[in-house]
């Protein structure tokens, strides 16, 4: 059937020839082409949206999650303060989504009133503080041993004191409500003599009767007779031979937890319970490296000899493998709980007699166990170096942390050497055209398009310039607060002296790790966690001193903690908040590209190629923004700034 002709004369095109612009055929195959590639982009889209999705997702569940957790210690104890060094320098908590902060104390007293008050959620102590904190009405549980110790009554090494009988009339050194008082009063009570009549105890702090013992004599310490103290000071003072014991027994430690941290975070606490036990395999493991931790630590003066010596009256310390390690109290260690209980009440630290088996609860520990023998562990990272390491690993000049950078450069190298050749593949088409564009005017594109390029670079150098001056800058200003910090800290009295140096020392080590892990944010966020809880630590000792006393000493104390506040904001912000924008990199990338696609369009149109030329312009340009990139990366590439003020400062305060 024959088409009609339209009025204008028109004569309509065929069935198929698809000339209208709103033809269903045409619109058919527009749509044919163009789903296609709106379906890909959506893929696209979709894909790249889920990545952004599931790389966000782990990361803020992991922030949900972690559990912060504040454990106290008691700073002149061994094997106590092995573990700690332990769970303190590796990843052990952090793996297990646990935030830890170390709380120190020097004996049991104040660490019980601070369990009283609510500011722990564990307490590493003796079974006598554990039982002076459930007989004061602290809701506690105990979950495990931490290790069995020795407390022992010790005298001067030429001392004509021999037994036990001849203390009457003597004065005793030694920290009351603590196991080394136990020690004292139940052999004087054994020897015959009353503790209050005829023997004078009088109360000192751990630290103090260190010094008093460091300080010499050989038949008396000054006013003092003898000391009662416990491990690792009996091996040292046995090893330098300023003391000899005169009666000695075993107590133990344990591993105590707040029952609203128990009720709230039931999974972590047996967790905790796990890494307590790796720790122990790892000072197994490593037995010289973690007493040289604690002794670097704790500046008390302890040997690896004596710190050995010390943990070797727990029998953890022969276990050969992780399944091997026993935390559970067996029955000598309940008999010397409810002894601990007796004697608290018999001498008045207590006013009811509270049953050490009312507080165990070994079901945690049970499954903490179960876990540990069906379970696979990983060896535990060390984060927090020591100073030796620290150095060492500067001096061996240790340059993988550069690898990542390496890959930038490579990038560049192939981004600007495909750019190059791109434009010299179009200059050389367009050059075969009778009129292409001339030499003289693409040279002057060329020649002002790497000018920018060169001004680009320049200010993008001096920013990451300017920005590693600012980091060493603030370098020395952390070194020279701290110094400034520790050195008032010898103003104040104790035990806020000897708390706040040792803080003082363990914000160097994390301070010195930290310029190395700017790259790694969850390691930067970990460090920076535990700087934080030091530096409120340290500022609660300063808050304690103005309590008592508001004098111009306190008041510089006060004043040198603030300016390490400071300086820590600002090592924060220079090393990883700081930066470079991605825009620019951006901006540097894209006009990089577009100067050597122009050169090589140049180079096409000439004629006049030169690949030894054109690679040795792209690897220096390549290397330029390898430099600027590394000046720009703290913690990654081969400018590292260096951390000898901090190790310096670390080794002073070791003096």
């Amino acid at each position: 059937m024959p088409f009609a002709v339209p009025s204008d004369g028109a004569v309509p095109p065929t069935a198929h020839s698809g000339r209208f612009p709103n033809s269903p055929h045409c619109n058919d195959v527009h749509a044919m082409k163009v789903k296609p590639l709106t379906a890909i982009l959506s893929g696209v889209g979709l894909l790249i949206l889920a990545i952004i999705i599931s790389s966000a997702i782990p990361s803020a569940k992991s922030q949900q999650t972690r559990v912060p957790i504040r454990i106290g210690w008691q700073l002149a104890t061994s094997t106590q303060g092995q573990i700690v060094e332990v769970l303190k320098r590796t990843n052990l908590l952090d793996r297990l989504g646990l935030d830890p902060t170390f709380v120190p104390f020097s004996y049991g007293e104040p660490e019980v009133n601070a369990a009283l008050a609510g500011n722990l959620d564990v307490m590493f102590s003796s079974g006598q503080s554990v039982n002076n904190l459930l007989a004061k009405g602290g809701k506690w549980k105990v979950l495990a041993r931490l290790h069995f110790i020795p407390a022992a009554l010790m005298v001067p090494p030429e001392s004509p004191i021999k037994e036990i009988k001849d203390l009457r009339g003597k004065t005793v050194a030694c920290t009351f409500g603590t196991i080394g008082h136990r020690e004292a009063t139940l052999k004087e009570q054994a020897a015959g003599l009353d503790p209050g009549k005829d023997v004078t105890n009088v109360n000192m702090d751990i630290l103090e009767i260190q010094k008093l013992v460091g300080a010499g004599g050989r038949e008396k310490w000054g006013k003092f007779d003898a000391v009662a103290v416990w491990e690792p000071d009996i091996s040292m003072f046995k090893a330098d031979g300023s003391a000899r014991i005169l009666s000695s027994h075993r107590a133990v430690y344990l591993v105590s937890v707040s029952d609203k941290f128990i009720a709230n975070n039931r999974p972590e606490t047996i967790k905790f319970l796990q890494a307590v036990a790796q720790s122990w395999e790892f000072f197994n493991s490593f037995r010289d490296r973690v007493n040289q931790w604690y002794i670097d630590d704790s500046q008390f003066g302890f040997t690896l000899e004596a710190l050995n010596s010390a943990a070797k009256e727990d029998p953890n310390f022969e276990a050969k493998s992780l399944s091997a390690l026993d935390l559970s109290l067996n029955d000598e260690a309940r008999r010397i709980l409810d002894m601990g209980a007796k004697w608290s009440h018999d001498h008045g630290y207590t006013q009811t007699l509270v049953p050490i088996k009312n507080a165990v609860d070994s079901s945690l520990l049970a499954e903490a166990t179960k876990g540990l023998t069906t379970g696979t562990f990983e060896k535990p990272d060390v984060i927090l170096p020591s100073t030796r390491e620290v150095a060492l690993q500067d001096e061996s000049g240790d340059f993988l942390g550069g690898i990542p950078l390496w890959g930038i450069f490579l990038l560049q190298v192939a981004v600007t050497l495909g750019s190059v050749e791109a434009g010299q593949w179009l200059g050389i088409r367009r050059s075969r055209l009778p009129e292409h564009e001339s030499e003289e005017a693409v040279g002057a594109v060329s020649g002002a398009v790497l000018a920018l390029l060169a001004f680009v670079l320049a200010l993008t150098f001096g920013a990451a310039a300017s920005r590693f001056d600012l980091r060493r800058d603030a370098l020395m200003g952390d070194v020279n607060a701290i110094q400034t910090t520790y050195m008032r800290a010898g103003l104040v009295p104790e035990p806020h002296r000897t708390l706040t140096r040792s803080l003082l020392r363990d914000y160097v080590e994390v301070r010195m790790s930290m310029g190395d892990v700017y790259g790694d944010p969850e390691q930067l966020r970990s460090l920076r966690a535990r700087t934080n809880a030091i530096t409120n630590m340290v500022w609660a000792q300063a808050e304690s001193l103005a309590a008592k006393d508001t004098n111009d000493i306190n008041a510089l104390f006060s004043e040198g903690i603030t300016e390490m506040v400071d300086y820590q904001n600002k090592r924060i912000a220079f090393g990883a908040n700081f930066r470079i924008p991605t825009f620019v990199w951006e901006i540097l990338v894209l006009a990089s590209c577009i100067s050597m696609f122009i050169m090589g369009f140049q180079f096409g149109l000439s004629g006049k190629r030169s690949f030894p030329a054109q690679l040795a312009l792209v690897l220096t340009f390549a290397l330029v923004v390898q430099l600027i990139y590394d000046l720009d990366s703290p913690g990654k590439g081969f400018i590292h700034l260096n951390q000898q003020p901090m190790i310096d400062l670390y080794k002073s305060l070791s003096k």
